[in-house]
């Protein structure tokens, strides 16, 4: 059993573009926010999946179960903490979508309820 590599060291590279408008602005934020909370959610309900166990109770597998769990979950670079850091990102860019919402002039309670409101696809 060979342990996994560390995760790739944090990346960027090209971005996607959205064309934020006022018409959309709401819309776009409520899809944006919504993603990130589905995906939080995914990712915190996996997580206790992700934890290896150590095969035998020896030297050898006890290692090899740190490190795999290290890699996957526990260091502050693991590819877990990784992925709910690209979370974050995707909610701050929601926030940035919402800032552009107040620029148009929407209100608070506005934007709120624009969140809020039953998605008729579910």
């Amino acid at each position: 059993m060979t342990a996994p590599p560390p995760p790739p060291g944090p990346g960027g590279g090209p971005g996607r573009t959205i064309t934020v408008n006022r018409d959309n602005v709401l819309e776009v934020r409520k899809v944006i926010l919504q993603a990130a909370e589905a995906a939080r959610g995914r990712l915190r309900s996996l997580k206790s999946n992700l934890m290896i166990t150590r095969p035998a109770d020896d030297k050898i597998s006890t290692a090899a179960a740190a490190t795999w769990n290290a890699n996957l979950l526990t260091n502050t670079d693991s590819h877990f903490t990784r992925l709910m850091q690209y979370v974050d990102k995707v909610e701050d860019l929601g926030r940035q979508v919402e800032e552009a919402a107040k620029q148009y002039g929407y209100t608070e309670d506005e934007i709120m309820a624009s969140f809020q409101q039953k998605d008729p696809n579910r």
